[in-house]
């Protein structure tokens, strides 16, 4: 039996098909796997065709998987962009390190201190504080910043955007930004205030959802490793959010949205200039249950905490000054909650007061 052209059109129709269903962009790996299984059953019939007809055959073959990628970058959740897709194939890099790292290109990657200033100007040159690092302005060119547990920096963008990136995120963005429309990808914490550009809409994507603005301010959670809620506070102007599974809601000043796993986003009234406190070296408690005050701090000083079972749903109002210390904020919150703290290979762990041994 021989695979007419039609026969390969109808395959990769399919494939296409199946991947709109499962509402999913296939890897590089399935991708590869793909074209191999198309490729092998070619190739079994190779001695009873004619040397150009293979040719002919494979390169038609391989013309129809580039379709399945533009099919699939169009059709896919929320119309993905190259943003979301450039993003999973740059996902390969942990999170874990000493150093921010600024990835310019394959490369060239840079370290940066912690609190620093990453600036990116419209011609495309990186500064660090104020100083020129990298003139590789290669247009269409994605750059990475990965901030690890225990740092935090600032990236302002080409278009004048600016971030605060908290410890242990990743953004990914375009070193210049198209002209009708601004994308980053998000995977963590950012408080972002937005160059208002009517021509060109913003768009922060996460792996949960998106969030869509022209010019404003806002708080963006979305943690991807974290038993944590993802969620958006608005602090100026409008932003519309768009979860996975085609749930909308826009949002006003003082707004919250609870991105939940299942896609549906539920919208409470706040006080948003107390969720960007983080920003200042202050972290708003916000009555959360203390597994999500430990994930945080965990987070910002770049330490192991975890607390019993027992005492982990327990809800935590105040403020803590992150300059003091992982071991002040530490007492802090056990004199609030009637905890104590031990540590143990470089783990901290909390415990209710009175099942402390004298």
């Amino acid at each position: 039996m021989k695979y007419s052209r039609m026969d390969i059109r109808n395959i990769v129709r399919n494939l296409i098909d199946y991947f709109k269903m499962q509402n999913e962009t296939p890897s590089q790996k399935e991708m590869a796997e793909i074209w191999s299984k198309i490729k092998e059953g070619i190739e079994k019939k190779k001695r009873r065709r004619r040397k150009k007809y293979i040719l002919v055959t494979i390169a038609f073959a391989a013309a129809f998987i580039g379709c399945i990628w533009l099919g699939l970058e169009w059709s896919s959740f929320n119309d993905k962009s190259d943003i979301s897709i450039i993003a999973a194939q740059m996902s390969n890099e942990s999170i874990e390190g000493e150093d921010i790292r600024l990835i310019v290109s394959q490369e060239e990657v840079l370290h940066v201190k912690k609190g620093s200033t990453v600036t990116y100007s419209q011609d495309g040159i990186v500064s660090v504080d104020e100083e020129k690092v990298s003139k590789n302005v290669t247009e269409n060119l994605y750059n990475q910043i990965i901030v690890p547990k225990g740092k935090y920096t600032r990236l302002i963008l080409a278009d004048g955007s600016s971030l605060h990136i908290n410890a242990g995120t990743k953004v990914i963005y375009p070193k210049h930004f198209e002209k009708s429309k601004r994308e980053i990808f998000v995977d963590g914490e950012i408080f972002i205030d937005v160059k208002r550009d009517e021509s060109a809409p913003f768009v922060v994507k996460t792996a949960q959802f998106e969030v869509q603005v022209l010019g404003t301010a806002f708080d963006i959670k979305a943690y991807s490793d974290t038993f944590e809620n993802a969620e958006v506070v608005l602090v100026r102007g409008k932003v519309n959010v768009k979860s996975k599974s085609g749930k909308e809601l826009s949002l006003s000043p003082d707004d919250k949205a609870v991105i939940l796993s299942d896609g549906l986003i539920e919208k409470s009234s706040v006080d948003a200039e107390e969720y960007v406190l983080w920003t200042k070296g202050i972290l708003s408690l916000n009555n959360d249950p203390l597994n999500v005050v430990l994930a945080k701090l965990s987070r910002y000083y770049g330490v192991d905490i975890h607390c019993t079972d027992n005492i982990s749903d327990i809800k935590i109002a105040g403020k803590i000054d992150l300059e003091c210390g992982i071991d002040e904020a530490l007492k802090r919150i056990s004199v609030t909650g009637s905890f104590s703290f031990s540590k143990q290979e470089n783990v901290y762990m909390l415990k209710p007061l009175e099942t402390i041994v004298q």
